[in-house]
């Protein structure tokens, strides 16, 4: 008489007849053939929903699109204050960020030099193009 499969025992599982059984399958992803379930709605919000969209006129101007900008534009605040507050604000981004730092550095002000002399270079363009060395006087 042979024994059953699975190395005998008397239907228990043994160490050894365990190993022999591969594991169960893993769920897989329903292919495209398959309905798909629809999925419960969760309160609270999921990574893989889409962002929340901003409007045009809270966008910075590196995420407004080129067909945007004309309109994106027309909505920027061009009066005395509204350039004064966006000089403001560019101050404060500056500062906290270059010079109010723990551990500072010359990057900070070596970039206001910088500016400084490129401006200042713009400024008397048209005084120093007219003494430059020519050729022929």
């Amino acid at each position: 008489m042979t024994p059953p499969e699975g190395g005998g025992g008397g239907g228990r599982d043994t160490p050894k007849m365990a190993a022999q059984h591969p594991p169960p399958p893993l769920p897989s992803r329903p292919s495209s053939r398959e309905p798909q379930r629809p999925v419960p709605a969760s309160p609270r919000r999921s990574d893989k929903m889409a962002p929340v969209p901003v409007p045009l006129k809270d966008m910075k101007l590196l995420d407004v699109k080129l067909g945007q900008l004309p309109t994106w534009l027309a909505m920027r605040d061009f009066t005395p204050g509204g350039i004064g507050g966006a000089l403001r604000r560019g101050y404060e981004r500056y500062y906290n960020k270059y010079i109010n730092v723990k551990k500072g550095g010359l990057g900070g002000i070596s970039m206001v030099l910088a500016g400084y002399i490129v401006i200042s270079y713009m400024w008397s363009y048209s005084h120093l193009k007219h003494d430059r060395r020519r050729k022929y006087h």
